[in-house]
């Protein structure tokens, strides 16, 4: 991690020098304005810390300079007592933040570990966004989703099943794999089969003649057809009815189909991908899912983690929507500040990454500030049973003790 500090006053210099050297960081000098900018553009340091009175340029200047060249580099000014207005004009101009003459070591070396960690997430997050359908996460379970998604890519015939809780991101799993696969060119047809009702879903899926049935004044592809050559993907298949399990394990097995009211076997080229937050093992000893078709389709089954196990993701999956949203509300909302991201990390997740998304465009929203605040997020309890309305702060407060109790295995010390 670089650290650029401008300031001509070589008593700083030396005590800073010292002071990050120890913190293992690389550390850059310039005593003027011009050496100073020079610098920014060549190393493109991660954190600048920039003096407002040089010698040959007022600090508020080359500000604006460095941040409409260095957009992303982090930037704390230093300033002695008495220039307010100057603080505020540089928080107005992308300062982060600012440090009073003489700078407290400690207070300083606090902040700037914090930036650090921010400046690794975003960097974490620029390789998660990569690809059209980004997976975002680096915790172990992600790894192995992800290392899963490749090579089921690679297999592009295989029948998979994704299984997962409402909220996980099963069908963008789906999409990954098709879009790496030599499909990816070719059509993602998706369909929800709880969405449609029993007795349309068949002739959504397979299509008709004309005649087939009353309203079939002419005859239509089927879902099979458009999918020719990519990929069907069934989300809550679960909830397909048993006439139309029969004839899509028949696609399965033979890779022909027959359209409502037709006589004729349609050769189709497809990859079927199949998901569920069901489990449909117990539906097969129920009887309410067919035991060959779950066969069929269990050739590889894919078990996407619920977020409450991904707890380490939060902070990237928070930072990817914060910059989503922000987009399209065109607000200036950056990130979250380090309490709000421990009470996420607290939270159960019971819906999941859509929850986390939701709750963070209500916070955004309401947030007046480029940091969103514990202040600005409304949890919902965690089950109806526990209670009907939202979580005050001080509920919110007292289950992340719980939990940060709970992961140091009730260590006070360690918790503190």
């Amino acid at each position: 991690m670089q650290i650029l500090i401008i300031d001509d006053d070589s008593t700083i210099q030396t005590a800073l020098k010292l002071f990050f050297e120890k913190k293992d960081y690389e550390v850059l000098f310039a005593d003027t304005g011009a050496k100073g900018f020079d610098i920014a553009v060549k190393n493109l340091p991660d954190i600048v810390l920039l003096d407002l009175r040089l010698p040959d340029i007022y600090g508020l200047e080359l500000l604006r300079k460095i941040k409409a060249d260095r957009p992303d580099s982090i930037v704390y000014i230093m300033t002695a007592c008495g220039e307010v207005k100057d603080v505020i004009s540089a928080v107005n101009l992308g300062a982060e933040n600012y440090f009073q003459k003489p700078v407290d070591l400690e207070e300083l070396g606090a902040i700037i570990d914090r930036s650090v960690e921010k400046i690794k997430l975003r960097q974490d997050l620029m390789l998660c966004k990569r690809g059209p359908y980004p997976i975002i996460g680096r915790s172990r379970a992600v790894q192995g989703l992800v290392h899963i998604i490749n090579l089921m890519a690679e297999n592009h015939s295989t029948t998979l099943l994704i299984q997962g809780e409402t909220g996980t991101g099963k069908e963008l799993v789906a999409r990954n794999i098709h879009s790496l696969s030599i499909r990816g060119e070719n059509p993602f047809v998706d369909i929800n089969c709880a969405a449609i009702p029993d007795n349309m879903l068949e002739s959504e899926i397979l299509g008709y003649e004309a005649g087939a049935f009353t309203d079939a004044r002419s005859a239509k592809k089927g879902l099979l057809e458009i999918a020719d050559k990519g990929t069907l993907f069934l989300d809550e298949i679960g909830e397909m009815p048993f006439s139309v399990q029969a004839k899509l394990l028949r696609v399965i097995e033979t890779k022909t189909f027959r359209r409502l009211g037709g006589t004729r076997d349609i050769k189709v080229d497809i990859r079927v991908i199949a998901a569920t937050n069901k489990n449909l093992a117990s539906a097969v000893r129920n009887n309410s899912f067919r035991e060959d078709l779950y066969y069929r389709l269990n050739v590889m089954p894919i078990a996407i983690p619920p977020l409450r196990e991904r707890i380490d993701d939060i902070p990237l999956l928070a930072e990817f929507f914060i910059a989503e949203i922000a987009g399209n509300m065109k607000k200036q909302i950056k990130s979250l500040d380090r309490e709000a991201i421990e009470v996420l990390c607290a939270y159960k997740w019971p819906g999941n990454i859509r929850e986390l998304r939701n709750i963070l465009e209500r916070a955004m929203i309401l947030c007046r500030r480029e940091t969103l605040t514990v202040q600005n997020l409304t949890l919902p309890a965690d089950s109806p049973e526990e209670s009907s309305s939202a979580l005050t702060l001080k509920d919110i407060e007292v289950r992340h003790i719980k939990a940060t109790l709970s992961s140091v295995a009730g260590n006070r010390t360690k918790a503190a």
